[in-house]
């Protein structure tokens, strides 16, 4: 009796490995934490125009661990942590790490000459309207200013601190 070729058999057992695999898969990947401002949850989106018009939203920058720094150019701490900050950016950019201020001035003019006279002419600077940017503090329950949170990759609030509690090397490179 010869052999009798059966070549669904095959198809069978392909399928029930990749459904394994796939169901594997599903059940141990990380979920994603519900919405909401506290360490350890997803971050809520909202959008900006940087201070050349064009928009950005939070989402833009998923798949990148995120510096999100509040500041104002005539907060005494923002002058301090504002190239604190910049300085572990730099550390940091060459593999992923993005910075991102929301400014808060009254007037979009203060901001861009703060900008220009320190230097800091690579730093993306979302703005929109004063109403707009306050609209996002209140999103993300922004207490004080200097405010910044770390966000990783997949947008989930991993560090947030008013300076002088703002993050270092150690709260970056977990996320990376």
């Amino acid at each position: 009796m010869g052999l009798v070729r059966r070549p669904w058999v095959g198809i069978v057992a392909l399928a029930v490995l990749l459904g394994s695999a796939a169901g594997a898969y599903l059940l141990t990947r990380p979920r994603q934490p519900p919405v909401g401002t506290a360490v350890g949850l997803t971050a809520p989106n909202f959008a900006l125009p940087d201070l050349q018009g064009r928009t950005f939203s939070l989402s833009d920058f998923r798949g990148r661990v995120v510096l999100l720094l509040f500041w104002q150019s005539t907060c005494p701490d923002c002058t301090v942590a504002l190239p604190k900050l910049r300085d572990l950016w730099k550390r940091f950019q060459d593999r992923g790490v993005a910075l991102v201020g929301v400014n808060l001035d009254y007037d979009e003019r203060a901001a861009r000459d703060y900008l220009s006279s320190h230097g800091y002419v690579d730093l993306l600077t979302l703005r929109g309207s004063y109403d707009a940017a306050m609209d996002v503090v209140g999103l993300l329950s922004v207490p004080y200013v200097p405010y910044c949170l770390v966000i990783d990759k997949r947008g989930v609030i991993r560090f947030a601190g008013v300076y002088p509690n703002f993050p270092t090397e150690r709260d970056l490179t977990p996320w990376l």
